[in-house]
Parts: structure tokens; C-alpha cells; sequence
């Protein structure tokens, strides 16, 4: 997720809000759940924790998984995985929390064997930075499953975010959810890095050039975020 210092630093400080910005936006800055990450009692989930309870057995892999919070979850259910992330101060806290967090960039990393679950919860589906990027970023998650393997997919759609319901209000041929995002703590700013935004209609599509369908589809805050269960089509 971009320059990973600032995010560490938060991690670390229980005394800062890590904001979000949105290159050219008018939105404004979005604080970040990091009081959650740090396990501070009384700190509010992400909405799109729910889409957990369609994780019910098998072994999962969590991209982005921060400091283990979804597999936290998920070993209290009798469910287990192992994470990857690319912060280490991540890591460092869900190892002393007992879960297992590889310090890897999800571009490189290969798991050492198939999964039954790869999860993209907090919107780190958008890692891959650009719909042009999301075929072979869903092709790649898919290539870790086993049969009958699953992806859990979380965004929020761009539509919603940005008071539009369709593209006729962009003037280049830029797709709209390819965005460009910073950290922001206190006065320092991370650099700006690619980030994905995509709409559940758009996923589908691309779903279908890849072999693979929504199950099923959770909203939550109107269809701001959403969650998709992705699943291979049959024969592919």
C-alpha cells in the first residue's frame, strides 16, 4: 500500500490519526481504522469485518492483512491462515498477537502451498492500482486457490464516493476508480501511489474475462462498500 513509513509510524503512536488523501478530489481526508489494527479497546471495525462469516473452513490467505486482525477473528471461529503485508510494524504486532504475517509484497509472494480462502478485505483489492491491472491481479489470486477455493473482494465503488452514477462526468478516458492516493500524518505526507476503486458492475465484468463469478455481493452504507465472494466459473 504505497510508502508503508507513515502507516508504521501510526501503528506506533497511539496519540495520531493517519489520514487518507485523494489526489484532485474534493472528498475529504479519510481517517484510517488504526486505533483498530492497534487493538485498542473500544475502537470501531471496518463495516466490511462481516463479510467473514462467509469464511467458514479451510486455510486462508490474507493480502494486506495489516496486523491480523481478519485472521484474529477467524482462529476464534477454528479457522486458520497466515497473512502477508508490507509494513513491518504490521507484522512485529500481529506476531506478539500470535498470528502468523509474512513481511512480503503480495506482487512477489507465493504461497507455499494452495488455499482454500484468499481474502482482499479492506479494499485491498486495489493494490493492483489500475482496472487495466485487475485481470491478471484476480488471476493471480485465484492461482493460489485449491478447488472449490474462494476470494473474498472488498471496495468501495467510486460512483457512490464521488456523487456520480456513471463516467460521463470525467473528461479523459481514464476508467474513474483509478485514483491516486497519499498518507497523511500530522504535518508529514507519505508520496502518492495507485490505487483501485472499483464498481461492483465493473468487477463483474472483469470477473467473466477471467474465469471466475460473484456468489454473492454484501453492501454496506448504502453500497458505498461492498463485498463480493468470487468463485471460479464452472469448467474454467
Amino acid at each position: 500500500m504505497g510508502d508503508a513509513s507513515l502507516f508504521d509510524k501510526a501503528l506506533g503512536d497511539p496519540a495520531s490519526t493517519l489520514y487518507m488523501e485523494l489526489e484532485h478530489s474534493d472528498l475529504p481526508p479519510n481517517a484510517q481504522p488504526v486505533g483498530w489494527w492497534r487493538r485498542e479497546p473500544g475502537a470501531v471495525a471496518p463495516p466490511d469485518i462481516d463479510a467473514l462469516d462467509w469464511v467458514r473452513e479451510g486455510y486462508v490467505l490474507d493480502i494486506g492483512c495489516s496486523t491480523g486482525r481478519h485472521l484474529e477473528i477467524l482462529a476464534e471461529r477454528g479457522v486458520r491462515g497466515h497473512g502477508i503485508d508490507t509494513s513491518a510494524a504490521a507484522v512485529a504486532l500481529a506476531a506478539l498477537a500470535g498470528v502468523e504475517v509474512v513481511h512480503a509484497d503480495v506482487n512477489q509472494y507465493v504461497p507455499p502451498a494452495d488455499v482454500d480462502v484468499v481474502l482482499a478485505l479492506g479494499g485491498t483489492g486495489g493494490i493492483c492500482g489500475t482496472v487495466e491491472a485487475l485481470p491478471a491481479f484476480l488471476s493471480r489470486m485465484a492461482g493460489w486457490l485449491g478447488p472449490d477455493g474462494t476470494i473474498v473482494f472488498t471496495s468501495a465503488d467510486w460512483r457512490r464516493l464521488s456523487g456520480l452514477d456513471d463516467g460521463s462526468g470525467w473528461t479523459t478516458r481514464r476508467y474513474p476508480g483509478d485514483w491516486r492516493m497519499r498518507f497523511r500524518l500530522g504535518e508529514q505526507v507519505g508520496p502518492w501511489f495507485p490505487w483501485l476503486v472499483v464498481d461492483i458492475d465493473t468487477l463483474a465484468r472483469v470477473c467473466g474475462q477471467v474465469g471466475l463469478r460473484i456468489e454473492q455481493r454484501k453492501l454496506w452504507m448504502g453500497g458505498t462498500i461492498y463485498a463480493a465472494l468470487l468463485k471460479r466459473c464452472s469448467g474454467a
